[in-house]
């Protein structure tokens, strides 16, 4: 049975996360008539035997682990509601968070909306209220360790935070779904993007508080996922006029992150990377074609929503970006008259 104003709530779960049956039992408590899915990628049988004993939730089971795109592709494939919450196992949801994070669906103009992330050991402190997105393809919290901001309202974003978004299941459809190569970490990111091409705005709702259990070091691989998307992303979404411009400052970012790489000892990872980008060159070749294909919006347009400035506050910014920011943002400036 339909529930009037009802959504469906995908959680992807893998590997030991003891916070995912406190992430459902939240969901529920917010909003009981909803629709829980979880999609079992490899998590502990224990916890998901418990979230299946309460009877509540559908369990999707692939045959092998999917990562997060493919898990957000499954789970929403089988979703019962126009309406479907992306939330990651992590984090729990405070009263009236996941109304206030699908009503901005109802305009038409709204593609995605992310919620307003707070860290859960500190909820006064922001984890993200989206991602910023630099012009090299990285993305990061943004906000991360401010104050929350004020309680209602919405704030247009570069790109929506995977941990808690919503999204229409006939724009997921238009767009494609999450591109489920990318596996794991910046496809929030490419997806968000993508609607921005298409034409429809990424925006957070402030009122949709939720807090989460961050911690960037949690995952030994993800500088490897974080790199090689990145190249993805730009090589699939951004214009081949804006390729061509930008072609001096990927050359000197791909310099910069093999020494920082070598500096911090993931230089095997960075290498990896760029060996992935290679070998599935096909695959994003064909995803660019689809893309691209879909656009409506010019890269001249949707430019300003790009920082060329490098300062994700949940890292240690390598001193010398305080040269390099000022000598990007005013090659990004030139760009951007150019586009």
């Amino acid at each position: 049975m339909r529930v009037k104003g009802a959504a469906s709530v995908v959680v992807v779960a893998y590997g030991s996360s003891p916070g995912l049956l406190a992430c459902v039992a939240s969901v529920w408590a917010d909003e009981p008539e909803w629709e829980v899915i979880v999609v079992d990628n490899g998590a502990d049988p224990r916890e998901i035997e418990a979230v299946e004993g309460a009877g509540r939730a559908a369990i999707v089971r692939p045959l092998r682990n999917l990562g997060f795109g493919g898990g957000c592709n499954i789970g929403a494939a089988v979703a019962r509601h126009q309406r479907i919450v992306f939330l990651n196992p992590d984090t729990i949801v405070p009263p009236g968070s996941l109304a206030r994070l699908v009503e901005p669906l109802d305009d038409a103009g709204i593609g995605i909306v992310t919620g307003c992330l707070r860290l859960n050991d500190r909820p006064d402190v922001l984890h993200a209220a989206g991602t910023a997105v630099h012009v090299s393809g990285l993305g990061w919290s943004s906000g991360y360790g401010a104050p929350p901001p004020a309680p209602s309202g919405l704030v247009e974003v570069a790109a929506p935070c995977g941990a808690a978004m919503a999204v229409r299941s006939d724009t997921l459809r238009e767009l494609g779904g999450f591109h489920d190569e990318l596996f794991l970490y910046l496809e929030d990111v490419e997806l968000g993007w993508r609607a921005r091409m298409a034409g429809t705005r990424v925006v957070c709702s402030i009122g949709a508080s939720f807090y989460h259990d961050y911690d960037f070091e949690r995952h030994t691989t993800k500088r490897y996922f974080l790199e090689r998307n990145r190249l993805a992303f730009v090589a699939i979404c951004y214009s081949a006029r804006t390729l061509l411009l930008l072609a001096p400052l990927f050359v000197a970012t791909e310099i910069a992150m093999l020494a920082l790489a070598a500096r911090q000892g993931w230089l095997r990872d960075k290498l990896a990377g760029w060996a992935w980008c290679v070998r599935n060159r096909h695959t994003l070749l064909r995803r660019r074609r689809e893309t691209q294909l879909r656009r409506t919006v010019r890269d001249r347009e949707l430019a300003g929503m790009l920082t060329a400035v490098v300062d994700p506050a949940m890292l240690e910014v390598p001193r010398a970006m305080r040269i390099v920011n000022p000598l990007m943002s005013a090659y990004w400036t030139l760009v951007r008259c150019a586009l």
